[in-house]
């Protein structure tokens, strides 16, 4: 099995330099080197699997072998980083020294696998050729695809990488709590990132977990009672949901967290059942990874516990600790150390009883457009998460499959009907951003569980369902042009729309796809070595489709997929280019947005910085939040401030600086000198000014000329011996510096 494991990796490289050559990386030695590194985490992490658990089914020792994986890069990204090793030797030796410790230590797994036989390789068909335009689409459109991967979450892997070293990265402009979230997932990025000194693979980093959810909804759903045949929907429902392509196509967190909390149900139930140290040091492991990943975790860990405790708690459920401390810990840890609360900025509360203090409070988070307590708004932000498309599909399904699942005499199918119920009142009374759909995603997930458990033992009731459920997921493809007719708040306005997820005009390469992957499938099932030959046909079709796109769509890019909209100015991604073009080991100021990952480099050639606009050079938020705690309580605030506090897009009363508590404090931007901003480019090297107008979540609150531009572009223009002109439109100007 592990030389069909290492085979499948070297087509994964291939499919790698396939679809890199044509955008730019085209190094062998890195593609040899990702290689190189990718065969010692997945073969380390599929021998434990094999050897700890070797009674395991295929499903099972995949998401087994998927958790361990990330669970060995995240460990290694968090040494080498702490110890400013960030450097491609001391990878390669990390790396390849775990490989030759499994090899030297854990003795090969006799027993075979169980492989359910039939619906599985069908599922895996039906997903091909939506896995290639997955694949096609993030590589020549990411990592334009994706908000906050532009923000942070490429952000912090770029800086990391090109300083050796982890840190805490700035996010001005922007909601402070991003530079202070736990980052498995920016790790797990950082590792990509580092053989090729690029994007080339981060941007589609989520793949692998859009694939390792499924096989978790599959797991679950045969968990609960489900027949292989019918288990598949769930998955299948889930890969074709359009927030998951969404997410699939770019570098974001949120379907890593999704897989996360997944394994974490599916490992909790065995521990609970079975009761050993092995399955409880996975099952924390798999907890600590989903909490290290996002704070929205800590929301939806009620649900995990319930699940793997529901038989009481166990001594040996102590062996989970060690999974939980080494790979969520620290973040929070670190956080409370330097902010006094472990979920920094945010002050943490306990029934109402602050336990710790941070900048700001709960009642500053909800203070927000984007929170609410209307609860008529929860149907539309559930519809949202799930997909509007899918959420009509789900209605009678989650009716008939929800009350079949209630009367299960399996325990735990009742616990998983009542999941969704109880992660989605935790959210709306947990989360402050409530009506943020992403963050319901994993209730939204758990929900499509009813799918699996439609049918009945009517043979007749069977094949209607069947052709039900293949029709609904043609209709998931096509959608339709319209949208549900319903008055929503402006943040809203598309939010019920039904169109298709493949792009129009390619629904027929979709279709032929599909032909063909069922055709393969079918003969496939007759032969013994369809497992490779089926990754070998994906992976071929993959570098067809996307390393061709650029000629085929030329001068414009296939667009096989329709994901949303992020609204990116057209002035800024030419200025983007223009830096691109322009400038290569530069190091770059930015202000005005919170935007700056494409300032790197396609390859990561200039470095990237938020300039403070003070004497304080190296302050972060943290210290400028302390400054500002340790003022006195009656100090007014500065009679012409650059910067004042707000909520979302909502403001708050200014009287007394001391007593601000908003979620935009805007401490390190109220107050500005010329003459320090300056010695603050020079001591950093700065080359090259990027600033852009402010965003309408800033503009109010900060000082702004007529363009909308921020205070560096004032003192820019004003003093053209240090600043000259590069470039300017409504949305950029691009200054060189030359500051003496």
């Amino acid at each position: 099995m592990e030389a069909i494991v290492a085979a499948a990796l070297s087509l994964i490289a291939l499919t790698a330099a396939g679809l890199g050559w044509g955008i730019g990386f085209r190094s062998i030695g890195a593609y040899l080197l990702f290689w190189l590194l990718s065969a010692c985490v997945v073969l380390t992490a599929w021998r434990v699997t094999r050897r700890v658990f070797p009674d395991d089914t295929l499903a099972g020792a995949i998401l087994r072998a998927g958790t361990l994986a990330l669970a060995i890069v995240v460990a290694g990204e968090m040494l080498l980083g702490s110890l400013g090793l960030l450097w491609l030797v001391p990878q390669v030796v990390f790396f390849a020294g775990i490989y030759v410790a499994s090899r030297r230590l854990v003795p090969p797994a006799a027993p075979a696998l169980r492989i359910a036989r039939g619906a599985p390789l069908l599922l895996a068909g039906v997903l091909a050729p939506m896995v290639i335009f997955v694949v096609a689409t993030g590589i020549t459109q990411s990592p334009l695809t994706l908000y906050d991967s532009l923000s942070y979450h490429l952000v912090f892997p770029a800086r990391w990488l090109l300083e050796h070293r982890l840190s805490i990265v700035p996010t001005p402009f922007s909601d402070e709590a991003q530079a202070y979230a736990p980052a498995n997932g920016e790790l797990y990025f950082l590792w990509l990132m580092l053989p090729f000194h690029g994007d080339v693979l981060a941007r589609i980093g989520q793949l692998p977990f859009y694939l390792l959810g499924g096989v978790g909804l599959y797991s679950l759903a045969r968990t609960a009672g489900a027949a292989p045949a019918h288990a598949v929907y769930p998955p299948l429902f889930f890969s074709f949901a359009r927030p998951i392509v969404e997410q699939a196509v770019g570098a974001d967190v949120d379907l890593i967290c999704c897989a996360l909390f997944l394994a974490s149900l599916v490992f909790g139930v065995v521990a609970a059942d079975r009761d050993q140290r092995r399955d409880w040091w996975l099952w924390g492991a798999a907890v600590g990874l989903f909490c290290g990943s996002k704070y929205v975790a800590l929301v939806y860990l009620p649900v995990v516990l319930a699940f793997a405790l529901h038989r009481g708690v166990s001594r040996r459920a102590a062996w989970a600790l060690p999974g939980i401390l080494l790979f969520a810990a620290p973040w929070y840890v670190r956080n409370w150390l330097i902010g006094g609360s472990p979920i920094y900025p945010a002050s943490l509360t306990v029934a109402g009883v602050t336990v710790a203090h941070g900048a700001y409070s709960r009642a500053a988070m909800e203070h927000s457009v984007f929170h609410t307590a209307d609860v008529r708004l929860f149907p539309v932000v559930l519809a949202h998460a799930m997909g509007v498309d899918l959420a009509l599909l789900w209605i009678p399904a989650a009716l008939v499959g929800g009350l079949a699942m209630l009367a299960s005499r399996r325990r735990f199918a009742g616990l998983l009907a009542a999941a969704p119920a109880a992660m989605s009142l935790l959210f709306w009374f947990g989360v402050p951003d409530n009506v943020d759909s992403r963050l319901l995603v994993p209730a939204a997930i758990v929900a499509l569980l009813p799918f699996a458990f439609v049918f009945r033992a009517n043979r007749a009731w069977n094949a209607c369902v069947h052709v039900a459920l293949a029709a609904g997921v043609v209709w998931l493809v096509v959608g339709s042009s319209g949208a549900l007719p319903f008055a929503l708040p402006w943040y809203m306005a598309d939010w019920l729309s039904l169109r298709g997820i493949v792009a129009y005009g390619y629904g027929r390469w979709f279709v032929a796809m599909e032909l063909v992957a069922l055709g393969l499938v079918w003969y496939l099932a007759r032969t013994r070595r369809r497992a490779a030959l089926a990754l070998a046909g994906v992976c071929a079709a993959c570098v067809v489709c996307a390393a061709g796109a650029d000629r085929w769509c030329a001068p414009d890019r296939c667009r096989f997929l329709t994901p949303s909209s992020i609204s990116l100015r057209s002035d800024v991604v030419l200025a983007w280019r223009w830096v691109s073009d322009h400038t290569t080991h530069a190091a770059i100021a930015y202000a005005g947005t919170n935007v700056p990952y494409p300032l790197f480099g396609d390859h990561l050639s200039n470095r990237v910085y938020y300039v403070n606009i003070d004497r304080h050079r190296d302050w972060r938020f943290d210290d400028y939040d302390r400054a500002h705690r340790r003022r006195r309580a009656n100090e007014p605030a500065p009679a012409q401030p650059l910067a004042v506090a707000s909520g979302v897009l909502l403001p708050i009363d200014q009287a007394q600086v001391s007593q601000i508590d908003a979620v935009r404090p805007r401490l390190a931007r109220a107050n500005g000198l010329k003459d320090a901003w300056i010695e603050n480019l020079k001591a950093r090297g700065i080359d090259l000014l990027f600033v852009t107008a402010l965003s309408p979540y800033e503009i109010d609150y900060n000082w702004h000329d007529a363009g909308g531009f921020p205070i560096e572009a004032k003192w820019a223009a004003s003093d053209p011996a240090a600043f000259t002109l590069q470039l300017e439109n409504t949305q950029v100007r691009i200054y060189a510096v030359h500051a003496p």
